[in-house]
C-alpha cells in the first residue's frame, strides 16, 4: 500500500514579521534538516518520488536532507504553507486584533483566524479556506499513485490539513495540530481501502538523544 512520509521544514528565521522574512531556515533549522536526513540514510530509505512545495524553507530542508530518490524532485505549490502572516495582517486591519506576543494568546489568535477564515469573514484573503482544504487533499490523492514510498517535505499547516482530512477533525482541532507540529517532525500516511490512515504523527527519532533534546522547536 502507498505510504506518504510528510516532513515539516526545519526551524525558520526567528522574530520574522512577514511571509518573506519567515521563508528562510535558521542555523538550527539547517542543522535539524541535516539530522533528519541522516536518520533516513541510516535506515537506508529511498523514495520513488520526493515532493516539496515551492517555498525556500521547504526546498532547502529537502536539499539538506540529502535523501535518495528514483526520480527528480518535484516542486508543487499545492504544498506551500498557508500565508498566516498575511491573514494576521488582515485580521488586524479588518477587526483591530493585534498579532499575539505570547504562546497562549497565539493559540487563541490562531483559532480565531481559522474560524473567521473558514466562515468567509476575512475580506480578500490570499486564498479561500475551501481552496486550502481542497488543494491539500487533491495533492495527496495525486501523489499517492506515484509509488509505494513517497516523501513530502512541506509545512505545518499542510500536515495539519492532511490530518484533518484523515480524521475528519473540526477546525479548532486543525489549529491544535498546527500548533503541535515540530520542525522536521515526521508524519506517515498509508493509503488503504480508498482512504488515508495515520501510521505515525509528528515523530522526532532524530532528536531523541540527550544532546539533541533541547533542539526541538515549533517555529
Amino acid at each position: 500500500m502507498p505510504e506518504i512520509t510528510l516532513v515539516r521544514h526545519g526551524q525558520a528565521k526567528q522574530n520574522a514579521t512577514s511571509e518573506e522574512d519567515y521563508d528562510r531556515l535558521s542555523e538550527l533549522g539547517q542543522t535539524q534538516a541535516g539530522w533528519v536526513g541522516e536518520h533516513f540514510r541510516n535506515l537506508q530509505l529511498s523514495y520513488d518520488v520526493i515532493f516539496t512545495g515551492t517555498l525556500t524553507r521547504q526546498i532547502d530542508t529537502q536539499i539538506l536532507m540529502n535523501v535518495d530518490t528514483k526520480t527528480p524532485v518535484v516542486r508543487d505549490e499545492r504544498f506551500n504553507e498557508i500565508r498566516l502572516y498575511d491573514l494576521a495582517d488582515l485580521i488586524k486591519r479588518q477587526f483591530g486584533i493585534d498579532f499575539p506576543d505570547d504562546e497562549l494568546s497565539f493559540k487563541k489568535h490562531l483559532n480565531l483566524t481559522f474560524e473567521k477564515w473558514e466562515n468567509g469573514e476575512i475580506l480578500d484573503p490570499p486564498e479561500t479556506f475551501e481552496n486550502y482544504k481542497s488543494r491539500v487533499l487533491e495533492g495527496l490523492n495525486e501523489i499517492k499513485d506515484l509509488g509505494e514510498k513517497i516523501l513530502l517535505v512541506t509545512s505545518g499547516g499542510i500536515i495539519a490539513m492532511a490530518i484533518k482530512h484523515t480524521l475528519d477533525l473540526n477546525t479548532e482541532a486543525l489549529g491544535n495540530c498546527l500548533l503541535s507540529s515540530y520542525n522536521t517532525g515526521i508524519t506517515k500516511l498509508l493509503h488503504y481501502d480508498q482512504s488515508f490512515i495515520i501510521s505515525q504523527f509528528n515523530a522526532l527519532p532524530h532528536l531523541e538523544t540527550p544532546e539533541r533534546w533541547t533542539k526541538r522547536t515549533y517555529t
